[in-house]
């Protein structure tokens, strides 16, 4: 009987930690939210075993650091984010090995390092750390410090913390992955906004402004810089910066001249620094700052100015973050030269006998009719702000029976957007000769425009191929503003589907949607509607849009573009406003309501 006692008693130990492991199980894969995994993890530790602080450090981006996300004891809220190089230390034997190590007298094992002892504020008597392994790859460690009653550690410790320990390595790794997928939705969304910004008539003080904000809600930073560069790249011209204090104005441009930015510009070339204070390029314009990460905003090579961002942790930008930042610099660097060029051409306003001119020009290559195309019609109409315009709409037949459409916004206005107006309007009846598809007749006219058109110089554009045999309609929408199909039931839906502006990058991703039309209506437009002004200084915006577009019941395509042009004037109260406005309208045949009074029977 003794036998049996003595037996059950391991038994129920075992029931208790498997028990505790099921628990544990459980409450991990509770959330995907990463900082809330943090704080189960730290609950879970504390109810595993009895030690006086414990740790979970993280390997970073270049797999080179430790970077502890939590820790419980005396100092956990300093401990997190401290950065330790894999190999020092036992935590560091442990993440270069991927082997698990329990000490009862830690201080005399020869990897242990007095060094961690201080930068942790712990000292300490045992360890237990296990490596965290997800799929057989190290992504961390967990540790455990002094056993609590100066008592060794025992096996079942162990075999606690290794099976806890892989349990919190599938967790972290599925939070982390979770992450990423919501990191890459926002990016994603984050560039089409930016994109469609692009076409906004900003100062480049508000550009500057709109790109630091933008950029913190994908790559986090403490501090921000973003400089420009006058046009032979010797002097900041306009500059806007984030959490560098007051009176640090000489050193942040300093940092220009001679520290980590001023090597970026110089060499045209990104830069991480993981440790600023070891780089004899940095200047200390800001005291917490403890790695670094710089990019050049280049056009056609040329470097127009500089995006900083400073972190106060050691190592915490990695390279996915710096391919994320050069494509953001690249989105930068148009709208930063679009700002110019807008500033540029408001000086130019008074040149009105050449305007006369252009404009003359303009029209000759624009429909002055509207277009039947099977059942369907297809309108277009534009009000230039300026005598000329940098917007464009036009249509065309191709040689499988389709018909393509499209309606473009050129950067600037006036006599230069004019030309570049002409030069896109070329360019797509030269790449629609031989092709019949949306996409890849705006891939068509980016080459051209790539290789004719100024480096400050880009068009935003839509451009759809329509069936009007089945009514089926291609799309690509190059940074456009996003046209709005309006059902019958006044539902809506608006059509993204495409790829950054054209004109600018050599081979832009570009994507084709695909809808059919049959009683719906198409309605484009540039962002001289959505854009326009009250005197109260409100936009006409989109809603006001779809709701005049709900009202257009059996209104044929030119009758929809002049109510929503009422509508505007009407809201603006102005006869002549800043920006270009044009409309484009695709709607099947609206059948005549007949208005003669019946017969009476016999008559």
């Amino acid at each position: 009987m003794a036998d049996q006692s003595a037996k059950k008693t391991p038994d129920r130990k075992r029931l208790a930690e498997l028990e505790f492991l099921i628990k544990s199980s459980r409450l991990l894969n509770s959330t995907l939210d990463f900082d809330k995994l943090l704080g189960v993890i730290l609950r879970i530790v504390k109810n595993a075993v009895a030690v006086e602080s414990a740790s979970v450090s993280v390997l970073d981006k270049d797999e080179k650091h430790l970077v502890y996300q939590l820790a419980m004891g005396k100092r956990g809220t300093d401990i997190k984010g401290l950065s330790v190089p894999v190999g020092k230390g036992i935590s560091g034997w442990v993440a270069r090995n991927k082997q698990p190590v329990v000490l009862d007298d830690a201080k005399k094992d020869k990897r242990y390092s007095l060094e961690l002892e201080r930068m942790l504020g712990l000292e300490a008597r045992s360890i237990i750390c296990v490596p965290l392994k997800r799929r057989g790859k190290l992504i961390g460690v967990l540790e455990g410090v002094n056993r609590i009653g100066g008592a060794p550690f025992e096996p079942t410790d162990l075999s606690i913390f290794t099976a806890l320990g892989d349990h919190i390595a599938m967790a972290i790794g599925n939070a982390r992955l979770h992450r990423q997928v919501k990191r890459k939705n926002l990016e994603t969304r984050l560039f089409h906004s930016i994109s469609a910004a692009l076409s906004m008539q900003l100062t480049l003080d508000e550009v500057l402004h709109r790109i630091l904000t933008s950029l913190k809600k994908i790559v986090y930073y403490d501090a921000a810089g973003i400089f420009v560069l006058d046009k032979k790249n010797q002097f900041i011209v306009n500059e806007d910066h984030h959490s560098y204090g007051t009176g640090q104005e000489e050193k942040i441009r300093l940092k220009l001249d001679e520290g980590i930015v001023g090597w970026s510009a110089r060499n045209k070339r990104s830069i991480i620094v993981g440790d600023c204070l070891s780089d004899p390029r940095y200047v200390n314009a800001r005291p917490q700052t403890r790695s670094e990460m710089v990019t050049p905003m280049l056009v056609r090579n040329s470097v127009i100015g500089v995006i900083n961002l400073e972190n106060d942790r050691l190592h915490a930008y990695g390279e996915d973050d710096l391919v994320l930042l050069e494509s953001f610099a690249a989105y930068a660097a148009v709208a930063i030269e679009r700002a110019r060029l807008y500033e540029d051409n408001r000086k130019k306003r008074e040149l009105q006998r050449q305007l006369h001119l252009a404009r003359t020009v303009q029209e000759f290559f624009t429909p002055k009719k509207g277009r039947k195309v099977g059942n369907y019609h297809i309108r277009g109409i534009n009000y230039p702000g300026l005598m000329v315009s940098g917007d464009y709409y036009d249509f065309f037949p191709l040689k499988n029976g389709t018909y393509a459409f499209a309606i473009a916004d050129v950067a600037g206005q006036g006599i230069p957007a004019s030309i570049i107006m002409s030069s896109f309007r070329a360019s797509l009846h030269t790449a629609a000769i031989d092709l019949v598809g949306a996409k890849e007749i705006a891939m068509a006219a980016n080459r051209i425009l790539v290789e004719t058109v100024r480096p400050q110089d880009f068009v935003s554009a839509f451009i759809g191929v329509l069936n009007p045999g089945s009514g089926e309609i291609t799309y690509c929408n190059a940074g456009h503003e996003p046209p709005v199909l309006m059902r019958q039931d006044g539902s809506y839906r608006l059509l993204e589907i495409g790829g950054p502006i054209l004109g600018v990058f050599d081979n832009p991703v570009l994507l084709e949607g695909r809808l059919r039309v049959d009683d719906e209506v198409l309605f484009c437009y540039t962002d001289g509607l959505t854009e326009a002004r009250n005197a109260a200084n409100e936009e006409f915006g989109l809603k006001r849009v779809v709701a005049n577009l709900r009202r257009s019941g059996k209104m044929s395509a030119q009758e929809i573009c002049s109510d929503m042009h009422e509508k505007l004037q009407a809201y603006v109260q102005v006869k002549d406003w800043m920006d270009d406005v044009t409309f484009l309208v695709v709607r099947k045949e609206v059948p005549e309501v007949s208005t003669a009074r019946p017969r009476p029977p016999g008559e």
